[in-house]
């Protein structure tokens, strides 16, 4: 029986290796679940529901609501402004007043959910299109901002 030469040990090795490597990474028990990294550009921008009261000391915040229609009809921030990726062309027009008024003000964008990537392109655009600054994006529940209704 003729061997096999060292390069092809070295190959099936190293194959054997890369199957094993993603039959664990797929089927191990006790696997890392896989998530999105933010990046830098949207970390700087976060801000966390314990961080408003800090941010509103200085200036009254402009919210703007990224959500759909229906939902911003529903509830919404109190005096937050509808601008959502759907309709963007129309309420930019709506709220054009409000928005040129927001220069000297901090603006937070929110929708539904701390992973909610509409805030995020929302606010991109904000900061992009009209070069508004700072644009925060926050990230948490708005509703925890709410004070409850007194009895």
């Amino acid at each position: 029986m003729k061997s096999m030469g060292t390069g092809k040990q070295v190959i099936v090795i190293v194959g054997i290796s890369i199957v094993a490597t993603i039959l664990s990474a797929v089927f191990h028990p006790k696997r890392p679940a896989l998530y999105r990294v933010s990046s830098p550009e949207e970390l700087r921008w976060q801000i966390q529901p314990t961080e408003i009261a800090a941010l509103s000391r200085d200036a009254e915040i402009l919210w703007v609501d990224a959500r759909e229609r229906e939902k911003f009809e529903v509830d919404h921030m109190p005096g937050a402004i509808l601008l959502n990726l759907g309709e963007w062309g129309d309420l930019m027009f709506q709220h054009m007043d409000t928005l040129q008024g927001a220069f000297e003000r901090p603006v937070v964008v929110y929708c539904d959910t701390e992973s909610c990537g509409k805030s995020q392109e929302v606010a991109k655009r904000l900061r992009e299109l009209l070069g508004l600054d700072p644009v925060h994006v926050l990230k948490g529940d708005w509703r925890e901002l709410i004070p409850p209704p007194e009895s």
